[in-house]
């Protein structure tokens, strides 16, 4: 059996390489990341709808991959809810799910073709990892946040520090872009991983300020 997360953690921030890893990948994803136990969607969707309450508002699932998000919000009401991804194959699987208003293919950490104060919320569930979306990236998703919009998204605690997304955090919070609104405690994201991929994590949600 392929190593799918040794194959996508080992692209290191090679965006073709990553496409072409995650778009292999599509098609037992779902598969491979419940045997895992993967808790991220889960949790980012919990946090996330504590703090949106309106499910009226559009929402970007920012790196959707098979749309794992967008169902479960779709599930709870959320009527309006598009998705992001760089792998072709991953989108593929997304559209089949019939929650998304749109899917379209964007590379988190370049510039967004989205109109700046579209979304009211933002989730992104795994993506803001070392090798996949960088910290940078946090400040197109501020961007196309609506002022009092709500961002989730789950971090490891290696990648908070290491990823600088910490760092990141905390410089657009001390600008007034944004506010920390919840933090979750914290949790194994993929707790039946092989020890090397068994990292504790959180979820953070910030709030636009303006």
């Amino acid at each position: 059996m392929i190593d799918w997360l040794e194959k996508v953690y080992s692209a290191t921030g090679d965006i073709a390489q990553l496409e072409t890893a995650y778009d292999g990948w599509a098609e037992g994803y779902d598969e491979s990341v419940s045997a895992l136990g993967y808790t991220n969607p889960a949790l980012v969707s919990a946090l996330f709808a504590r703090l949106m309450p309106d499910v009226s508002g559009p929402i970007l699932d920012a790196g959707c991959g098979t749309g794992v998000i967008g169902e479960i919000l779709s599930l709870a009401g959320y009527e309006f809810i598009d998705g992001i991804d760089l792998s072709g194959g991953m989108l593929k699987r997304a559209k089949a799910r019939g929650v998304y208003r749109s899917l379209g293919r964007a590379v988190l950490g370049e510039p967004l073709e989205i109109e700046t104060g579209t979304y009211a919320g933002v989730v992104s569930s795994g993506v803001f990892t070392v090798g996949h979306a960088p910290a940078s990236a946090f400040n197109e998703i501020a961007r196309i946040l609506k002022p009092g919009g709500v961002f989730a998204l789950s971090i490891t605690d290696p990648a908070f520090e290491a990823g600088g997304f910490g760092d990141a955090m905390i410089e657009l919070e001390q600008a007034g872009v944004w506010a920390p609104a919840a933090t979750s405690g914290s949790y194994l994201p993929l707790p039946n991983a092989e020890p090397a991929h068994r990292h504790p994590g959180r979820v953070y949600v910030l709030r636009k300020q303006g």
